[in-house]
């Protein structure tokens, strides 16, 4: 019997990774050089908010020029209602869209590396170029957002232990990539976008979030897939292993990229390095498989026996194998 293979986790010797800076500013490393992730690249005064008004906003006075604020003072009107400055900064003119602008006064930015790995290419006072080694985890779907922050990584918890962390993380998610659990409903991926989560990673999540996530602009990534899926074990003990390391949440690629030390890339098993792999595999005892058959839809066991035209699957919690028709399953590696 044969069966296709889902590939959950794949190692990767040659993935470049570009860390730029959001505006010019100087760049401390060159060709060649060997990074760590917490190596200084560079750093640039930048600001770290931009405010552009609609075309009905009214400038407390006519102006063309950039012209300085201070928190709190009158900067125009929409309307009726008056117009503030959150932050000290400048208001200015946007000759090609015609609209005004407000920028918080620039601070420095320091770009760190993030990972390890060897500078390919220097574009002076922008970018780094760097080769270095991942761990790839494949999300099945995904919004075509990018993000780069530190991994957060909550139990695989019920509904409402789910939203106690995120209660309990409100002032230390802003910017971060948060794993949430088997599953992110609706509420989560709303909460997430009020505490200014950078993304968010689950097993799996309904279209309806997922449509939401999208208009939000939000990151979410899914594992599994629709419904209610479970996070397959050792994808989770990987983001266990690895919490509160930065990672690269790449929505366009379907993936989220975890950089890795040259010791922890020798502890991997071969068969997740990128060699040519098979799409489908003989079935056989032991095997971990995803099932889509109810009532067992969604959940991984592994394989207890194999007939003719099924196999039998043990669960974390059930008393004895269940009998799971061919096609119903896939291999999970």
């Amino acid at each position: 019997m044969l069966a296709p293979v889902l590939r959950k986790i794949i190692q990767n010797k040659t993935v470049m990774i570009e860390r730029y800076l959001p505006s010019k500013g100087n760049l401390f490393v060159q060709k060649g050089d060997i990074l760590e992730p917490f190596q200084k690249l560079g750093d640039c005064m930048h600001s770290p908010n931009t405010v552009y008004f609609p075309k009905e906003f009214e400038p407390v006075k006519f102006l063309r020029e950039k012209v300085y604020f201070q928190k709190g003072s009158l900067i125009g009107k929409i309307g009726a209602k008056k117009v503030t400055a959150d932050e000290n900064g400048y208001m200015s003119f946007d000759e090609v869209s015609g609209e005004y602008f407000y920028e918080d006064m620039p601070v420095k930015f320091t770009l760190l590396s993030g990972l390890w790995g060897e500078v390919s290419d220097v574009i002076p006072e922008s970018s780094v170029l760097i080769k270095t080694v991942v761990a790839e985890v494949d999300l099945v779907a995904c919004t075509p957002n990018f993000s780069f922050g530190e991994l957060v990584v909550f139990p695989n918890p019920t509904e409402i232990l789910e939203k106690f962390y995120l209660e309990s993380f409100v002032k230390s998610t802003e910017g971060k990539i948060v794993y949430v659990g088997h599953y992110a409903d609706l509420d989560t991926i709303k909460k997430a976008r009020d505490l200014k989560i950078s993304a968010i990673v689950a097993g799996s999540a309904d279209p309806v979030g997922f449509s939401f996530a999208k208009s939000a602009n939000i990151g979410l990534g899914v594992v599994s897939g629709f419904g209610k899926l479970e996070t397959p074990d050792f994808v989770y003990k990987l983001f266990n292993s690895v919490a509160y390391r930065h990672v690269f949440f790449h929505g366009d690629l379907g993936v989220l990229r975890i950089p890795m030390s040259g010791v922890e890339e020798e502890t991997v098993s071969s068969k997740k390095k990128k060699t040519p792999l098979k799409v489908i595999k003989k079935v056989t005892k032991g095997q971990k498989v995803q099932v889509l058959q109810k009532p067992h839809f969604g959940k991984i066991g592994t394989i207890d026996r194999v007939s003719v035209s099924s196999i039998f699957v043990r669960f974390d919690n059930e008393l004895g194998p269940v009998e799971i028709d061919l096609p119903n399953f896939f291999i999970i590696e």
